[in-house]
């Protein structure tokens, strides 16, 4: 063994060590800043109350605008005076009185319902302390809304329910110095309504808990920031790695992720039918599972009785006519079905109800729950995407580093829109999931059909034909897609000669046959249900505008991209800290908690791909990048003409961004530290010494290392955003109504920033 040799690998074995003590060094950090998270941050409420002074509580007495209706159950029958006044003093005195700073609610004895209908049944109400030390005391009443000044928090009000967690108030310091005998509640909830109510406790000590989902979530973002940082190994390997670790690393995150999307999709759940007051029509959330029973007994029409007053209606698609009915007598009209010629149609595709509602209901005998379709087209979306991106990284851009290549793929699957139709399981979010997933499958089925020899795999590119043709049947939108197969088999086509060439003539037909053996079925079905082939029948839709006759503003049209794609996300210093947007324009519109660059902050690299042209020609993906990105522009300005903005059509689109920013991403990562050292070697799936002889770590530049950073802080920008978004109000599935538990227990988790 020559000197060089040796001196090499003592150098190997020293930034062994080097980085196993980094790493340890890190991991212990992270423990004491999760430590310090979960007993300090979310326990500020218990750390605050350890000061507040012993009370005793007199006999409490209820305004006259209570009526006791048994089971701790009151009913407001005045609003004005449904009052709860409790007299306090200090322990061991008589009178004296004292400084309130907390406050529970009591509902139940031992937080159990006692009765089916108090769960998840929440009463509001804002807490008075009176000041004992005024010259009016019985009229000076200083409330939890109030502050020090003419200022106050009218958020700062206890909404509770059974569930102890949610029963504490932080009172807060309203002056400087206030002395108090008595407290007051005064129920906030409308005339008819029944609160819960056991006994008040004043100045409770709020127990230390440690929350186990919670800490869970705390130790996972602790690892991303372990797994990210700078030093690790991670960005010291590269895309083409096919190591076992990898894999395994691979099937987990797969695994893990795709469980997350379901149990949301789980905790969301909703079947509802009946009168919708929110929009005057009636409303059915099992649309497909109609849709899939007809076709089962025959027939291509929904099983819904149809109001007799559509048949006789000039215009029945005119929201102004059927409001006009509405308001003179009780009509049934079904919202966001198809009407047509005496009959309910799904005007959502019907590839759904093929793959997953049909053989479900034919296997067990019942309808498919709606969140069981989209947590499987999600688990899909995610595994092929997954594996996307992953391919796409070895075949253009093998010598980037598996860190970039991590955080597009975490990025990737949220930005695909996945998570706001797990938000909300209704019969939306089918077609979309569907698609996404047929898309990210079509794709990669394609990629790996590609063969080193300039063959392709007959098999391979047949079934990813498939799947994109499927597209036509679910969400037609995705189709767009179909034409990323030039710049992907492009050197099939032009220079090997292996496509669309006598060379190539079974794939080429393989390439094309599922076209035609999805598409014909699909016409002959527009056909059966609406006489034309081409009618998919989306402009027989009854809902707020008539689609038969509308025709967007073009002089609007600027405002809804901006909507779509550009409106910043809304933000508050309270809980849930994320908050809907102003979307408010002469269109049909959706509650927002930003555009699609605001809440998935890492597709802003695929607006870089000019400036990184070179480098993306260099590795031969220019031209789908720029395809991509045009073909979002397209599908932005369409879903804004003929439907208005929403965030559920952020799936439109979304794939395509997210993958061009993935491109450049890889683009940036390999040009940045090829400036540096030149040229690297593979070896073994690691980044090898370069050309000097110098380690790739010691040769990344100052260019690089602001990637890293900016890569780990947007990525991590995302799922706080989404996280918090989750719980945001105005969304068309508010969680604070749909799962007001889960979101009373998270909002708890923060009441030590209150008062």
């Amino acid at each position: 063994m020559n000197d060089v040799t040796s001196t090499r690998m003592k150098h190997s074995t020293s930034l062994k060590h080097n980085s196993r003590d980094r790493f340890w060094i890190a991991c212990a950090v992270a423990f004491i800043v999760v430590m310090v998270i979960e007993l300090g941050f979310f326990n500020l409420g218990h750390w605050r109350t350890q000061s507040a002074e012993p009370v005793e509580i007199g006999t409490a007495q209820f305004g006259s605008g209570l009526e006791y209706q048994g089971n701790c159950e009151y009913k407001i029958t005045d609003p004005d005076s449904a009052t709860i006044t409790v007299p306090v003093h200090q322990r061991g005195t008589t009178d004296a009185p004292v400084q309130v700073k907390s406050v529970k609610l009591v509902a139940t004895p031992d937080g159990k319902n006692l009765l089916p209908s108090q769960r998840n049944h929440f009463s509001n109400a804002v807490i008075s302390a009176n000041d004992a030390v005024s010259a009016h005391p019985d009229q000076t009443w200083i409330q939890s809304t109030s502050s020090d000044g003419g200022w106050g928090d009218p958020r700062n009000t206890l909404e509770y329910n059974t569930n102890p967690d949610t029963q504490y108030l932080l009172f807060g310091k309203k002056r400087e110095a206030y002395q108090s005998t008595a407290v007051r509640v005064t129920f906030q909830n409308a005339k008819g309504y029944n609160i819960i109510f056991d006994h008040l406790e004043v100045n409770p000590h709020i127990p230390l808990k440690v929350n186990p989902f919670r800490l869970l979530v705390e130790v996972l973002i602790a690892a991303f920031f372990v797994v990210f940082r700078p030093s690790s190994r991670i960005w010291r390997s590269c895309a083409a790695s096919t190591s076992v670790r990898q894999r395994i690393c691979t099937i987990v995150y797969i695994v893990a992720w795709s469980a997350l999307l379901i149990l949301i999709a789980y905790a969301t759940r909703r079947v509802y039918y009946g009168f919708n007051s929110s929009h005057a029509h009636w409303e059915d959330t099992e649309q497909y599972q109609r849709l899939a029973d007809a076709l089962i007994h025959g027939r291509t029409w929904l099983d819904l009785p149809v109001d007799p007053t559509l048949e006789t209606m000039s215009n029945p698609y005119s929201a102004d006519d059927r409001y006009g009915l509405i308001g003179t007598g009780s009509h049934q009209y079904f919202w966001d079905h198809a009407y047509y010629e005496g009959h309910y149609y799904s005007y959502f595709g019907v590839i759904p109800a093929l793959l997953t509602f049909i053989p479900y209901q034919l296997l067990t005998g019942r309808w498919m729950p709606t969140w069981a379709a989209i947590g499987i087209f999600s688990a899909l979306a995610i595994a092929f995407g997954t594996l996307l991106l992953r391919r796409l990284a070895r075949d253009y851009f093998p010598s980037a580093t598996l860190g970039s290549v991590w955080l597009a793929v975490i990025a990737f699957n949220i930005g695909t829109n996945l998570f706001v139709y797990a938000h909300s399981t209704s019969f939306y979010g089918v077609p979309m999931t569907c698609s996404i997933a047929l898309v990210l499958m079509g794709l990669w089925f394609w990629q790996i059909s590609k063969r080193s020899d300039g063959t392709v795999s007959v098999l391979w590119i047949a079934l990813g034909s498939l799947c994109m043709a499927l597209n036509l049947g679910s969400r037609p939108q995705f189709m767009i897609a179909c034409f990323l197969a030039f710049p992907m088999f492009w050197d099939q086509i032009a220079k090997r000669r292996t496509l669309f060439s006598r060379k190539g003539l079974a794939a080429t037909i393989w390439a094309i046959v599922p076209f035609i053996v999805v598409t014909v079925p699909l016409l002959i079905y527009n056909h059966l249900r609406f006489g034309k082939y081409f009618d998919f029948g989306a402009n027989y839709n009854l809902t707020s505008f008539d689609m038969t006759t509308r025709k967007s503003s073009f002089y609007i049209l600027f405002s809804e991209v901006f909507n779509q794609l550009f409106q910043p996300t809304g933000t508050t210093a309270a809980f849930p800290f994320v908050t809907t947007v102003d979307t408010a324009i002469s269109s049909p519109q959706e509650g927002s908690i930003g555009g699609f660059f605001a809440i998935y902050p890492l597709a802003i690299f695929a607006l870089l791909f000019i400036a990184l042209r070179k480098q993306l020609r260099v590795h031969k993906v220019w031209s789908m990048t720029v395809m991509m990105v045009v073909f979002t522009l397209i599908i932005v300005i369409f879903d804004c003409y003929k439907c208005g903005t929403s965030m559920r059509y952020y799936g439109d689109f979304g794939y395509l961004l997210m993958l061009a920013a993935a491109l450049v991403i890889f683009a940036c990562d390999v040009s940045f530290r090829a400036d540096a050292s030149g040229y690297y070697e593979i070896r073994g799936g690691a980044l090898g010494m370069s050309a000097s002889g110098q380690h790739v770590r010691a040769n990344q530049t100052t260019a690089f290392h602001i990637l890293q950073i900016t890569l780990v802080a947007l990525v991590f920008l995302t799922i706080v955003i989404n996280m918090f978004g989750m719980f945001a109000n105005g969304r068309i599935c508010n969680w604070k109504i749909l799962c007001p538990d889960l979101y009373a227990t998270v909002r708890s988790w923060f009441i030590g920033l209150t008062a």
